[in-house]
């Protein structure tokens, strides 16, 4: 399911089309005052024109910038939604399986799992040590061996989901079983996937990631100097005002 991440993105592109349309209405006015103004009006169409060309060309500079920015908003959007989608059906990624699969950076995946953690809309930690991205609730969850299958004590161990080494009976020493412990994982892994899909269907709130951003503050400085309000666009969505 497809989500609205940003709403800049969409501001801005809502800018620039109308941007886009009041210098067509503008040319439009150049050339119909033009042609009434007298019985030579190819010639005062192109006099006016060359007249105002420089006027028309700096004109077209805002919807042109405020276009890139919200083209570039929105392709940011889609890579950290996808990735977003991704982590919701996977409590765990390995990133070099990931990377090897898709045309995501390093980069990409830094940003995104900072955004989706600063926005509140999950929490994911990347592990170093095994280069994968997991979902943080995999670190506060345990997996339990009851009892010892070689001498059959009750030992009661609690073992992080991350593991590195087996372990053993206090008792006899004997290794835990490898694949119940995988088991016991599985299950963890698929109840959390599918702890997010629920929470993804219901349409969880905080989806909206730039709420501080203002369309009326926008809309002011864009009819006061256009180039303050593409600078205060571009600071919300970096997060720095």
């Amino acid at each position: 399911m497809a989500r609205n991440l940003y709403r800049i993105d969409d501001v801005l592109l809502r800018a620039a089309a109308l941007g886009a349309l009041a210098l067509l209405l503008a040319a439009a006015s150049v050339v119909v005052f033009g042609l009434a103004s007298g019985p030579d009006g190819d010639a005062a169409v192109r006099t006016a024109l060359a007249r105002h060309a420089p006027w028309l060309a700096l004109g077209a500079l805002g919807p042109a910038l405020l276009l890139a920015a919200g083209l570039s908003m929105r392709r940011r959007e889609r890579r950290i939604g996808a990735i977003w989608s991704l982590l919701r059906q996977n409590a765990e990624i390995p990133v070099e399986g990931l990377l090897a699969n898709s045309d995501f950076e390093r980069r990409d995946l830094e940003r995104a799992v900072h955004f989706l953690n600063n926005r509140g809309l999950g929490h994911y930690l990347w592990d170093r040590e095994s280069d994968a991205i997991q979902d943080a609730r995999l670190r506060s969850s345990r997996l339990h061996v009851d009892k010892c299958e070689g001498c059959g004590a009750s030992i009661l161990l609690d073992v992080p989901v991350g593991f590195r080494e087996v372990p053993r009976c206090p008792h006899c020493q004997m290794p835990a079983s490898v694949d119940a412990l995988q088991d016991q994982r599985d299950q963890l892994l698929e109840a959390l996937r599918a702890e997010s899909r629920d929470a993804a269907g219901a349409g969880r709130p905080g989806v909206d990631a730039c709420a501080s951003f203002s369309p009326l503050v926008f809309l002011l400085l864009l009819v006061g100097f256009w180039p303050a309000a593409l600078g205060y666009a571009w600071l919300k969505w970096q997060g720095r005002l």
